[in-house]
């Protein structure tokens, strides 16, 4: 008897820890289980008692989901120019296309003062944008290989080439703000140029 408790006991706690595993963020969330003449409302905290400061039409997808509440229930989405939160029930997690690189397609990274922005657009290459003109840059290494990139969890090295020299970069977790808007990140980039240091989003 006190075999088969153990037993049962021991399949509990598993249980129970794989249902504590938070989902790797940020990643892609859609709208299901709204009505289609309904919306999902946006909220400026993880309540339902909380103020509404948006909704979300039943066929909203590709929402970045940046960070869950503490007890998992509600999602912190950027819609438009703000970050709100929204039940975690109605949203399912949308799958991503990625790269020759590993990357998620459609990943870019930007930042202010002065404003830039870095587009992966095919699978050993970026474009550069930034008030000087946009330019197109090779990716001479990358770590992890594609089949172990894993951007919640580990994030992602690499470096590209300029006219004259070559640049370290990272993609790196972590809680970002562009600081001009209430959107939220949670990605983050940085080389060793030092004046490119700004946030990264999957949209």
């Amino acid at each position: 008897m006190r075999i088969f408790l153990s037993v049962i006991l021991g399949l509990w706690t598993i249980v129970a820890h794989a249902d504590s595993i938070d989902p790797p963020l940020p990643a892609l969330y859609g709208v299901a289980g709204v009505a289609a003449d309904d919306t999902l409302n946006l909220r400026a905290g993880p309540s339902g008692s909380d103020a509404i400061i948006g909704t979300l039409a039943p066929d909203t997808d590709r929402l970045e989901v940046v960070a869950l509440s503490r007890e998992g229930k509600w999602a912190m989405v950027n819609h438009g120019e703000s970050a709100g939160w929204v039940a975690m029930r109605f949203l399912t997690p949308q799958p991503v296309a990625t790269t020759l690189l590993g990357l998620p397609a459609g990943l870019q990274c930007f930042g202010t003062e002065p404003f830039w922005d870095i587009t992966f657009f095919d699978e050993m290459n970026l474009i550069l944008n930034t008030p000087e003109g946009e330019t197109g840059h090779a990716i001479t290494a990358n770590a992890p290989a594609p089949a172990f990139v894993n951007l919640p969890e580990t994030g992602f090295s690499f470096a590209w080439r300029t006219n004259r020299e070559i640049v370290s970069a990272h993609i790196l977790p972590g809680a970002c703000s562009d600081g001009m808007s209430d959107r939220r990140y949670g990605l983050h980039y940085i080389d060793d140029q030092g004046l490119r240091r700004g946030c990264c989003s999957l949209n």
